[in-house]
């Protein structure tokens, strides 16, 4: 991974402070685990040793934080808070939260198959709760979608500033820029999803690296990361319940397919080339030793998978498939097909095939990882459909499945349903969040060594990490 531009800034957050940037990483850590809520250098230094992270359990001593805190808010990435808080003793504490200097950005690229169609950008603040812009285009290559994201980029800052010097405040920094595809990402590549080789990844992080280098708007190179959509969908789900469980599986449920995020002691894991979770992919539905890809095999297995094979999940649970099966209509009005209708019958056994599939898969990886929890983003349509209806079968048989689970706790809230939303728009600021709060996941993450990046301190000092007591 590149994070040079990180490694730049954290030492000279390392030269200013005289601590580790471990210690940066802590304080930034616990900081966004309550954003957008403040927090204290009080609460920062205490730690929990009921913490559901590991770097959030350890104290650090007092003085150590406050030399942190003191060199992130003068670099602007942290800043005084506005409500008091106080202590379990009654003391008065001084409000403490992400700075308004800096930004993040984050891009959707929305997809037919493997080829793009059309990006929507957005510039956040540093916790991604705050929109300060957004903007979308049409793309039809990989060359186009890195323009674009550019071009938005670009734009948007330039018009946050404007807005800004009138006010008397001075320009936003960049502190990166996300990128989600839906598609395996590995190393900054958005690979093919097809096996028999006939794709090439595409070096996506590469071709905006090249753009967002040091230049108007600009003062130095922007950080870009690039991830896959629901890998950066968990990224952003736990940011948003705080860390409440340590092993966690989010899945999404999109018009052509199924991904999941793993996120296990509180961090993301992608696996050994970014394919980790690929739920869509698992095969479904065949008797034992029989061979799924001889021949097409009963309903709704006589299509591919976007991979080329057959039997897969995504051939039977999105709900472009589900229309596929139906054989007419929009999803929308399939899912309102009820009981007094005469396709209700049809309609409920299509619904309920494609669920047990999905609920199948979701059974395998309830007894391969044991989550805490799986929280699971589909369509409106499916999410919460009306009473006697068809598509009320869906999240039975998901469920029904599930109940067969080894590994699954017998608890109502262990599969959690979210609705994505329905405005396209809505959709696609959603990813855009995902994407830019991969960012400050990324940079924290950079600080405490824990993303495996041989990017390392080049400072040379006598100063060193000041231990815990």
């Amino acid at each position: 991974m590149n994070h040079e531009q990180f490694q730049d800034m954290l030492d000279e957050l390392v030269g200013q402070s005289g601590v580790g940037q471990e210690v940066l990483g802590d304080v930034l850590a616990r900081t966004s685990l309550r954003a957008p809520q403040e927090t204290s250098r009080v609460e920062i230094a205490a730690g929990n040793p009921t913490a559901r992270r590991p770097v959030d359990q350890r104290a650090i001593p007092q003085g150590t934080v406050s030399k942190a805190v003191k060199a992130l808010k003068d670099k602007g990435l942290l800043e005084d808070g506005e409500k008091l808080l106080w202590s379990p003793d009654g003391r008065t504490l001084s409000p403490l939260r992400l700075g308004g200097r800096y930004a993040i950005a984050g891009a959707k690229v929305l997809q037919a198959g493997q080829r793009p169609r059309h990006v929507t950008t957005a510039l956040f603040g540093l916790d991604s709760s705050r929109v300060l812009g957004t903007t979308h285009d049409a793309a039809g290559s990989w060359d186009q979608v890195a323009d674009l994201i550019h071009q938005h980029v670009t734009s948007l800052k330039n018009a946050c500033d404007q807005d800004r010097a009138r006010r008397g405040l001075p320009p936003l920094r960049m502190l990166g820029v996300g990128v989600e595809a839906g598609a395996p990402v590995h190393d900054g590549q958005v690979m093919p999803l097809s096996r028999d080789r006939s794709g090439h990844p595409v070096p996506l992080a590469d071709k905006l690296h090249r753009l967002f280098q040091a230049g108007p708007g600009f003062d130095r190179p922007v950080p870009v990361i690039a991830e896959n959509d629901v890998n950066a969908l968990a990224v952003l789900t736990i940011h948003q319940i705080h860390y409440a469980v340590p092993d966690l599986v989010v899945v999404g449920v999109d018009d052509e397919g199924v991904g999941g995020g793993l996120v296990m002691d509180g961090r993301l894991r992608r696996g050994g080339n970014g394919g980790a979770m690929e739920i869509g992919h698992l095969s479904v539905g065949f008797p034992i030793g029989q061979d799924p890809y001889s021949s097409a095999t009963g309903t709704g297995f006589k299509a591919r998978c976007l991979c080329g094979q057959l039997g897969h999940v995504n051939t039977l649970a999105p709900p472009r498939r589900i229309v596929e099966a139906f054989g007419s209509g929009t999803m929308e009005q399939i899912s309102q097909i009820n009981t007094r209708d005469p396709e209700f019958r049809q309609a409920q056994q299509v619904f309920k095939h494609g669920g047990a599939a999905l609920g199948r898969a979701l059974t395998h990886v309830s007894n391969t990882v044991n989550p805490s929890r799986i929280i699971m983003y589909l369509p409106a349509a499916l999410a919460g459909p009306e009473p006697d209806t068809a598509a009320t079968a869906y999240l039975g048989a998901v469920r029904q499945e599930l109940s067969y689970a080894f590994a699954a706790p017998d608890q109502p809230d262990y599969l959690r349903i979210r609705a994505f939303p329905a405005n396209p728009k809505d959709f696609a600021l959603l990813g855009a969040q995902a994407a830019a709060v991969c960012v400050l996941e990324s940079f924290i993450e950079h600080a405490l060594r824990l993303d495996g990046c041989k990017t390392g301190s080049r400072r040379s000092t006598t100063t060193s990490q000041v231990p815990a007591e």
